[in-house]
């Protein structure tokens, strides 16, 4: 019977080990000139089909207006206006067998100054996603009038070529070395930090109990900002609860992020906690929505940056079937069992904290760490289709029976 156990062990690991994929770059800058046509090799190891996985090309900070969006088997019109007929997918060498083959590279043409810098390669499946960056440097175009130089490399391609397998199986090699240590450790990835500017962190941890009780010494009331609300969302006249209204129609793909509304209230020192129920009445919780904190200023702006976190964003978001997700640089894919039914925020401006709680069950579910400069506050949105809205408690009386005032915020389960 051990023996039976063992087996079977070894063959989930080897299943989520083959599922599993890596978005794989060239180590090195990719050089073109003004005005040429360059291709940005990226591709997925172990090889497979990408024609049905949703691949991202998108520049710092712009994850949600793309450069190339990929999705349901085509490319969908949603992209920055910059890069409008100038971008496609393409393949990085002859010997490529396109999407077929796991190939998602990126092509661009009529290069501009402007196109230097990073370009993100994100590739997303049903149970896994990967991404990696690409460096283009551009430079001036070439003197036509000089004389030619024929005493360069006869094809420069196949040492890049050989280049990239050597990476590739170095990667495939490492990912499954990482895969099985993992299993081994059951311990969590490395935190992912952002690029450039405001760092930001996932502080991954086992679930603890949460002291609500103590959390609740920090409540303050909330309600909505009504002259800062996106003109498809509904609000009571108390302002404390809000969904998306029916005259609402969600044209784009995946969540509707523009859907949000601030707090009326907003914080530049000290600790502020508040409650969301997200399953009114005998409705089921709902599926749909976003949670967090925002700068003062971002949801007023004519031109919304992105929702990142180095925008002056930060939030848990629920995205129905497609999991829980916080706005790291690429976002990070959380399993947050069971589905919150009130959600605790918990905001430490002074020690650069936002952490969320499944209120129902007292548990505390994340931290994310950051910088927190100027007046903030709350982020709220409803997203579409949920029978149930977001509403916003006074906290005024506790969930479950009382704990003891002098436990800490969070305390160890096996205590």
């Amino acid at each position: 019977m051990m023996w039976i156990i063992i087996i079977a062990l070894l063959l989930n690991l080897l299943i989520e080990t083959s599922v599993s994929f890596s978005v794989v770059v060239p180590g090195d800058q990719i050089v073109a000139h003004v005005g040429s046509t360059v291709t940005l090799p990226c591709w997925i190891s172990p090889p497979e089909n990408a024609e049905a996985l949703e691949i991202r090309w998108y520049r710092h900070d712009q994850f949600s207006n793309p450069v190339l969006f990929y999705h349901h088997g085509k490319i969908q019109d949603i992209q920055e206006e910059s890069y409008r007929n100038r971008s496609s997918l393409t393949l990085r060498s002859d010997q490529s067998g396109g999407l077929k083959d796991g190939d998602v590279s990126l092509q661009l043409e009529k290069l501009t100054v402007q196109d230097e810098g990073s370009f993100y390669c994100y590739v997303s499946g049903d149970s896994t996603y990967d991404s990696s960056k690409v460096v283009l440097k551009v430079t001036d175009p070439p003197d036509s009038s000089g004389p030619s130089d024929s005493s360069g490399p006869s094809d420069p391609w196949k040492a890049l070529f050989f280049a990239l397998l050597i990476c590739a199986l170095l990667g495939l090699v490492g990912q499954i070395l990482y895969k099985y240590r993992h299993k081994l450790t059951g311990k969590k990835p490395a935190d992912q930090t952002c690029e450039e500017g405001l760092m930001e962190k996932l502080i991954t941890e086992v679930v603890v109990d949460a002291n609500i009780e103590e959390l609740r010494k920090h409540a303050v009331q909330i309600t909505i900002d009504r002259e800062h609300l996106h003109p498809g969302l509904r609000v009571t006249g108390d302002c404390k609860l809000v969904r998306d209204s029916p005259e609402y129609t969600h044209t784009g793909q995946g969540f509707p992020y523009e859907l949000c509304a601030s707090g009326a209230q907003t914080f530049t020192s000290g600790r502020h906690y508040w409650e969301v129920e997200l399953a009114v009445s005998s409705n089921p919780p709902k599926d749909f929505w976003l949670i967090g904190v925002a700068k003062v200023g971002n949801l007023s702006s004519k031109h919304r940056p992105a929702l990142t976190a180095s925008s002056g964003y930060w939030f848990l978001c629920s995205d129905g079937p497609k999991g829980f997700n916080i706005n790291t640089d690429p976002p990070v894919t959380l399993p947050l069992t069971p589905r919150p039914e009130r959600l605790g925020v918990l905001l430490d401006y002074d020690d650069g904290q936002l952490s969320f709680y499944n209120v129902k069950e007292r548990k505390h579910l994340l931290t994310m760490s950051s910088t927190f400069t100027g007046s903030v506050a709350p982020l709220f949105n409803p997203g579409v289709g949920d029978r149930s809205p977001i509403k916003i408690l006074d906290c005024a009386e506790p969930v479950e029976s009382p704990v003891e005032s002098s436990l800490p915020l969070l305390r160890d389960s096996s205590d």
